[in-house]
């Protein structure tokens, strides 16, 4: 079961990347009441097992090419900002699960009011659980990080960085596929 909204208490949620367990305290909330974002989350049995938040972004000028448009400007987006599964729930498809929901999500945006891509900042260990849901890494790499993929509108530095070391950027092309 996936549900949207604020949380109403931090829950037992383990995570490799104690960041992400920290971001669902004061900054998803903080996140959420500036219309910054929307977390989702996955529970099982009663118990969070998983998260993420999405939020509006684009793919600059210079990303166009593996998008296949020639000359655009920003193209509209929706953006994985943050996608954890706790790591007792691992490898079982609560990151699948939630990936797909926010595909789904863009697709009904790309119907309603436009949306090209779901792009997303992946740690170099999980890029090939991204590839297997679609998604290519950018060939190029952007000259400048504002408003890359969106992540400004993140309140801390690690959310809102467009090129963090060490992260790639990947995107899924929505532009032919039926909704």
């Amino acid at each position: 079961m996936l549900r949207a909204g604020l949380w109403d208490k931090v829950p037992d949620f383990r995570c490799r990347k104690p960041e992400f367990v920290e971001y669902l305290g004061i900054d998803s909330v903080y996140d959420q009441h500036q219309r910054m974002g929307q977390l989702y989350w996955a529970t099982c049995n009663g118990k969070t097992v998983g998260y993420m938040m999405l939020a509006m972004g684009h793919a600059t000028n210079d990303r166009q090419t593996d998008l296949g448009i020639d000359t655009y400007g920003h193209i509209p987006a929706l953006v994985i900002a943050r996608l954890a599964t706790d790591e007792r729930h691992e490898r079982q498809g609560v990151g699948r699960y939630m990936t797909s929901y926010a595909i789904d999500i863009a697709g009904r945006m790309a119907l309603d009011v436009g949306c090209r891509a779901v792009l997303a900042n992946s740690a170099p260990d999980a890029v090939g659980f991204y590839e297997k849901m679609g998604f290519d890494k950018f060939t190029v790499t952007p000259s400048s990080s504002s408003g890359e993929l969106g992540r400004e509108s993140l309140r801390h530095a690690d959310a809102r960085a467009g090129v963090e070391a060490g992260l790639v950027q990947m995107y899924l092309d929505l532009g032919l596929r039926k909704f």
